[in-house]
């Protein structure tokens, strides 16, 4: 652990930007997190809730869980229309403000409809974070660390999750939740430090202020600093180029290179949450008492925080030497096999064999499963759908890519519960085995290598087309 905090804050100083703007991952982890130790808690008499309270149903703590998907999935256009038209200091502001009005509600609540309410505006915050991190750190680094630092994303969203894990698990409902208002507010605290995007900046038409900021960013690097401010004066040509020859909206969106990057796009955000990840987040520990561990539920929950956190710190090393395909390709079938082993091990439980020499297994194989996840389907995909797409489209496909992840996310973790009564929890561990397996041979014959690759590079591929001469692409580079 002390050498994943060592790597965040050299990264994070390496280019002062990084960790401020991804404090709202930190923030969107924790209310990812604060299910599994609490559900416990709301589900018990009596309840935290205090007065005539009664103690959250099954039906009730699934709607608990994936409120947040439904606040993410309405708000997504939203924050997505403010950061690409608007300033990305002011959608930063945005993105905590819905945490903290979320966070006083459920500290505060003394009813269900007042949690429910709490958890869906914790649900737009998040929207916000989802699509303000990766467009503000991928305009503020360059093309070959665009890859790990990219990943801060989930590192960071992990950290959170881990946070609300060890807190959640030693204090009460009100103090726990009461902490957790700190997040957002701090992340507005420090983000109010951080100057405006230089590429939002630049495209504004102040060069001046856009130096500035990358001189800020950056360390005072002067030398890197002229050649970004030359690259970006080389993508506003291009832009302003593909203005006078482009037309419609729809004809940039029927492209061939567009097209493609949609199915891929839609392909890696049901690849992400038809392995089950989001669901296993917010049922940790009602995974592990079902189970039967020796392990404290809470304890179990907890390791596989720190795995899953230490799973994102290798990808976010190995991203940019390995590669997002190859990452993506191994973990589909590290969690395929752990995920049909988790199955075989809740059949013979089911069926009145006695698994109590078994009792290490679901430790280990969810140990195997979340690292799995984290080195390539939990956070690639968020790195990719950045890549893929023109400066004109990305806006809408990324909208559309995070609407989608969060109508799944709310359809999986809503009805987690009731599949476990139809097909039994052995049924659903296999059919995310499968989906991850399936997501294999999509990741190798669709899914392209985008490592260290310009724009330009990236949708001639997707096109299918072959670049013409030697330096092609550093000539048409276009900022990502």
């Amino acid at each position: 652990m002390y050498y994943i905090y060592m790597y965040i804050i050299y990264i994070s100083l390496h280019r002062f930007g990084i960790f401020p703007v991804n404090l709202s991952a930190f923030a969107t982890g924790v209310v990812i997190g604060w299910p599994s130790p609490m559900l416990i808690l709301l589900q018990s008499v009596p309840s935290p809730l205090g007065g005539d309270a009664k103690p959250l149903s099954t039906d009730s703590s699934s709607w608990l869980c994936s409120l947040m998907c439904v606040g993410g999935l309405l708000a997504t256009p939203v924050y997505s229309y403010l950061a690409n038209r608007h300033s990305r200091k002011l959608t930063g502001y945005l993105v905590g403000l819905p945490d903290v009005i979320g966070w006083l509600m459920i500290a505060t609540a003394r009813s269900k409809t007042t949690l429910f309410t709490g958890r869906l505006f914790l649900g737009f915050g998040s929207a916000g974070s989802t699509i303000l991190c990766p467009l503000y750190v991928l305009e503020i680094v360059e093309d070959d660390t665009r890859g790990s630092l990219g990943t801060f994303l989930v590192l960071f969203t992990n950290g959170g999750i881990l946070f609300a894990y060890v807190l959640g698990t030693y204090l009460s409902y009100t103090t726990f939740s009461t902490i957790c208002l700190a997040a957002p507010i701090v992340f507005m605290a420090a983000f109010y430090w951080m100057p405006e995007s230089p590429v939002y900046l630049f495209n504004q038409k102040n060069p001046a202020e856009a130096r500035k900021a990358l001189m800020w960013l950056w360390g005072g690097d002067l030398i890197a600093v002229e050649q970004e401010m030359m690259k970006l004066a080389e993508a506003t040509d291009t832009v302003k180029e593909n203005h006078s020859t482009k037309s419609s909206f729809v004809k940039n969106l029927t492209s061939k290179a567009t097209m493609r990057g949609l199915l891929i796009g839609v392909g890696l955000m049901v690849n992400n949450q038809l392995s089950g990840i989001f669901a296993v987040l917010s049922y940790t520990v009602n995974i592990f008492q079902d189970a039967g561990s020796d392990i404290s539920p809470n304890l179990c929950t907890i390791i596989i925080g720190v795995l899953q956190l230490f799973g994102v710190y290798l990808t976010s090393t190995l991203v940019d030497r390995a590669g997002r395909k190859i990452l993506l390709i191994v973990s589909n079938v590290a969690s395929a096999i752990s995920l049909a082993a988790l199955g075989g091990f809740f059949f013979l439980k089911g069926h009145g064999y006695n698994v109590a020499h078994l009792g290490w297994l679901p430790i280990t194989n969810l140990s195997i499963y979340v690292v799995g996840i984290a080195l390539g389907v939990g956070s690639n995909p968020f790195i990719v759908i950045n890549e893929i797409f023109t400066p004109e489209i990305r806006g809408f496909a990324v909208t559309v890519c995070i609407c989608l992840l969060n109508a799944l996310a709310f359809l999986i973790t809503r009805f987690f519960t009731d599949l476990n009564t139809i097909i039994g929890v052995d049924g659903c561990y296999w059919f995310f085995a499968f989906c991850c397996l399936s997501s294999t041979f999509f990741c190798y014959f669709v899914v392209p290598e985008t490592k260290k690759k310009s724009l330009y590079m990236i949708q001639k591929e997707l096109a299918g087309e072959e670049i013409t001469f030697k330096r092609a692409d550093e000539r048409f580079r276009t900022h990502i």
